[in-house]
């Protein structure tokens, strides 16, 4: 899975639109469109902003790897939500 595959997946997975989500972090609807469609690829800040808008890890989103918590092979089901400072929440 390519990084416009987890954008994507995120995206869907986050309940929101590709409009919504372009409004919660400032971003044009059709920026959003490029980076699940991987015609552009978000900078590291909008990255952060994709990631605690969706819940998912920035380290995930940029690289497929999942953090410690999730383990090897879980896939999005071991994936924790975030809060607002990008831990794991609960």
């Amino acid at each position: 899975m390519n990084k416009a595959d987890r954008l994507n997946l995120a995206l869907r997975r986050s309940g929101l639109t590709a409009q919504q989500l372009a409004a919660k972090i400032d971003i044009s609807r059709a920026t959003i469109s490029a980076w699940i469609n991987g015609r552009n690829e978000p900078r590291r800040k909008e990255l952060a902003a994709f990631a605690l808008a969706t819940g998912y890890p920035v380290r995930w989103l940029e690289t497929g790897e999942a953090p410690i918590q999730g383990g090897p092979g879980s896939g999005l089901r071991g994936l924790p939500g975030l809060d607002s400072n990008q831990e794991p929440a609960g």
